[in-house]
């Protein structure tokens, strides 16, 4: 992704499943600003929980932080602030 060499992914943002997260990547993406969804291109998310509960972490670059979560609030995406975070 241009421009962010070397930037850390900070986790913005949880889900209950793939496609909400999916859906606010893509939300965000259209927005301007690169969005990542571990696992979700490389094919582990399928079949892997089968129903299971867990949670699906949103990811942007370290200094898109406050514009991505302005967006996501613009759009009335539900935010859930990942565990590991105050």
């Amino acid at each position: 992704m241009p421009g962010h060499k070397d930037e850390p992914l900070i986790t913005i943002a949880t889900f209950e499943t793939e496609l909400e997260a999916s859906f606010a990547r893509g939300a965000l993406e259209a927005s301007g600003i690169s969005a990542l969804v571990p696992g979700e291109w490389s094919g582990s998310f399928t079949g892997m929980y089968r129903g299971l509960p867990h949670q699906v972490e949103l990811q942007v670059f370290e200094s898109d932080c406050d514009r991505a979560l302005v967006e996501l609030r613009r759009l009335k995406i539900r935010i859930v602030p990942p565990q590991h975070r105050a």
